[in-house]
């Protein structure tokens, strides 16, 4: 048999950009590809969740996000998504934990198009009210829907035991804390951490370095940086290692996912980095790891299994190891991770199992560079971090020369299986050993996952000073928005009845204050009234009479709510809540924004024209009940006529967005009748849809 011989890996040259720093502090890197006629930018940005107030968790992520979608000073959000389209090319923005990052790719054709987009996102969004609010309703979704998915709570609760929930490294957006989030709260973050002395440029593709260059000077070399700002540095992490059992009930899964691990001790620039590396692959290199080997292959006890020792740049990582395993398994699973993690401090590796672990990552070590962005990424980290450009290199050289002892004496020093914590997740009910056997004092902490609605001890008069302040301008934009309309005219009003034309079908509502309506509406299946006498709701379609379920209700009072006359008429109601949320311009339109929380129905936010202070606009995001998507809603007033001293809008345009498209609808009124002489017995089913007033 012919023994197969193989040649030692060639050497190849890693390619090197070029760097460019501009006045302002601002870091640049060039790298020409002419490969493909495309130009590729991305900003890294000292930037993280690690720095938003506790109190407003989500707020990093948030802002990420409506940096791109919430369009610049000189572009609405339509208009850019319209441009980007058109050209095929992409922009994107994100905040992390410790990082943001902005991206543009473009056809080379259009780079005079896309770059000058990309900066301004970068430099000056617009942060549109509608987008904030809908990008908080992604989020608030998010929240509501993370204890489906067991991994992201194994995530999560593991990284609360690790560092506390009170951590910047593991507390986690809860509802409450979103909802506090306004958009002032997004342009501060951003004016606080986007500084051109905080942003490393990467930019590879098809352009000439020195003309690229000067076109980079032209677009960022204005930008300002504060003299008092300096790059931020993330917080150390507070941790220390401890032994304890966890459990979070599933009762639906019928498998368990483990995770146990400690706080870390080393960064990258620790002399130990090289062996904890091959550690790592020793331990869990994928088939050939002890763990795979062991656990899944000769105990059959894991569907899946894995762990490592992570160190960042600046900070310690930790250890992990996690096992999912069948639920009647989860104490052997447990036990048998740890005895490897224990049998690493004991027996070095063989030099076969060395040499497996240095071929699997010598051998991938070329992936490393094997895009433009990730040798520019990578190159862009070192720089922020203050690492030598060579770092990967010089790792490469240390693992090389790594011995089994070298490996022994890592896991001696920085694995600690004793002082583990240990989380799982599963089905209690299908254990077939008791989790306390796991402990060392016989103790398991159940952990409670429930997402709660407000935050503790939470109390509605307890409102910070922000809080306070932005209710008390809400007020008197409010006030200000009365007075545009007709100011002392809406206290007068008693009642109100509308005849509005939608789509062809005419509808009637008659409202008498405070809370008394009447609505009727012809459709294809027939007539629909639905009346509210004050306490209780009702509603009479061709089925039959019935009382109006809860969700109905709400429907109903919402959009009641959203009436501008009776809005007006009701600013003192104990239920409304109004905030002042800042300026913006929407269509190059300047407004002060109102959020607007109703006794009834969603919160919304209300565009008030700086010029006459009349509410022009309405957004909000609502569910479709029948498809449970979620729906952007935007209304725009116009055509204000005076009727009995106050002035309000015929015309209502409502276009309702979905990932689907856009639907339009356009609702006139034919006929307003304010303190109409009301018949008696309106407000109970059976009565007609007449009034005493003229038309």
């Amino acid at each position: 048999m012919t023994e197969l011989t193989y040649p030692e890996l060639r050497d190849f040259d890693v390619p090197e950009p070029e760097r460019v720093e501009l006045d302002n502090g601002m870091t640049i890197f060039l790298l020409e590809d002419p490969e493909l006629p495309q130009v590729n930018a991305t900003a890294q940005v000292g930037v993280g969740s690690v720095y938003e107030p506790a109190e407003k968790r989500g707020l990093a992520s948030i802002t990420g996000t409506v940096m791109r979608t919430g369009g610049t000073e000189s572009m609405a959000p339509d208009s850019l998504n319209t441009v980007l389209e058109n050209i095929a090319a992409t922009v994107e923005t994100s905040i992390g934990e410790t990082s943001g990052s902005a991206y543009m790719s473009t056809l080379s054709d259009h780079v005079d198009t896309v770059l000058p987009i990309f900066a301004e996102v970068l430099r000056r969004p617009a942060f549109a009210e509608d987008r904030v609010q809908q990008a908080k309703s992604q989020v608030k979704s998010g929240i509501s829907r993370r204890n489906d998915n067991v991994g992201s709570i194994v995530s999560r609760e593991f990284d609360k035991i690790l560092y506390g929930e009170d951590s910047p490294y593991a507390r986690t957006p809860e509802l409450y804390t979103v909802d506090r989030i306004q958009r002032q709260d997004l342009v501060d973050f951003h004016d606080q951490y986007f500084h051109p002395n905080n942003v490393i440029l990467s930019v590879w593709g098809d352009f000439d370095a020195d003309q690229m260059e000067q076109t980079l000077r032209e677009q960022f070399g204005d930008w300002e940086a504060a003299a008092d700002f300096e790059p931020p540095t993330p917080p150390e992490p507070d941790a220390e290692r401890a032994h304890s059992v966890n459990f979070v009930s599933k009762s639906d899964v019928n498998q368990s996912n483990i995770r146990m691990g400690h706080p870390g001790e080393l960064t990258r620039r620790s002399d130990d980095y090289a062996s904890v590396q091959m550690m790592n692959e020793v331990l869990s290199g994928g088939f050939s790891g002890r763990l795979f080997q062991q656990v899944r292959r000769e105990k059959g006890l894991a569907y899946s299994v894995g762990g490592a020792y992570t160190a960042g740049y600046n900070r310690p990582g930790r250890f992990y190891a996690g096992v999912a395993s069948q639920s009647a398994s989860t104490v052997e699973a447990t036990n048998a991770v740890m005895t490897e993690v224990e049998r690493m401090r004991e027996e070095p590796p063989t030099e076969e199992e060395l040499g497996l672990a240095k071929d699997s990552y010598l051998n991938s070590f070329v992936f490393n560079f094997d895009s433009e962005r990730e040798i520019l990424g990578r190159r862009a980290t070192y720089e922020y971090y203050d690492y030598p450009a060579d770092f990967l290199q010089q790792t490469r050289n240390a693992i090389e020369e790594v011995t089994p002892d070298d490996v022994l004496s890592a896991a001696q020093t920085y694995l600690h299986p004793d002082e583990s914590h240990i989380l799982i997740v599963g089905n209690g009910d299908q254990f077939s050993e008791d989790l306390s056997t796991l402990s060392q004092d016989g103790t398991v902490d159940t952990l409670d996952i429930s997402i709660p609605r407000e935050a503790p001890g939470a109390d509605e008069a307890d409102m910070t000073a922000a809080e306070e302040e932005a209710a008390m301008a809400g007020q008197k934009l409010m006030a200000s928005a009365k007075e545009a309309l007709g100011g002392s005219a809406f206290d007068q009003i008693q009642n109100m009845r509308v005849v509005t034309k939608q789509q062809g079908t005419e509808s009637t509502l008659v409202v008498r204050l405070p809370d008394q309506l009447r609505t009727e509406v012809s459709t294809a299946m027939g007539n629909i009234t639905v009346v509210n006498d004050g306490e209780t709701m009702k509603m009479k379609t061709p089925q039959g009479t019935r009382t109006a379920p809860p969700s109905a209700r709400g429907q109903i009072m919402g959009q009641l709510w959203r009436s501008l006359p009776y809005l007006m008429a009701n600013l003192d109601h104990d239920g409304l809540t109004v905030t002042a949320q800042g300026d913006t311009i929407v269509e190059g339109t300047s407004y002060q924004q109102a959020r607007v929380k109703p006794p009834a129905g969603p919160e919304y936010t209300l565009y008030l024209s700086a010029e006459t202070m009349r509410p022009e606009r309405l957004t909000l995001e609502q569910t479709n009940p029948q498809t449970g998507q979620q729906v952007q809603v935007t209304q725009t007033f116009t055509d204000f006529r005076k009727v009995s001293g106050v002035r309000l809008p015929f015309t209502t345009e409502t276009v309702q967005s979905t990932g689907d498209g856009e639907n339009t609808v356009t609702a006139t009124i034919q006929s307003l009748d304010i303190n109409a002489d009301l018949e008696d017995g309106l407000f109970t089913l059976g009565s007609s849809s007449g009034g005493g007033a003229s038309q």
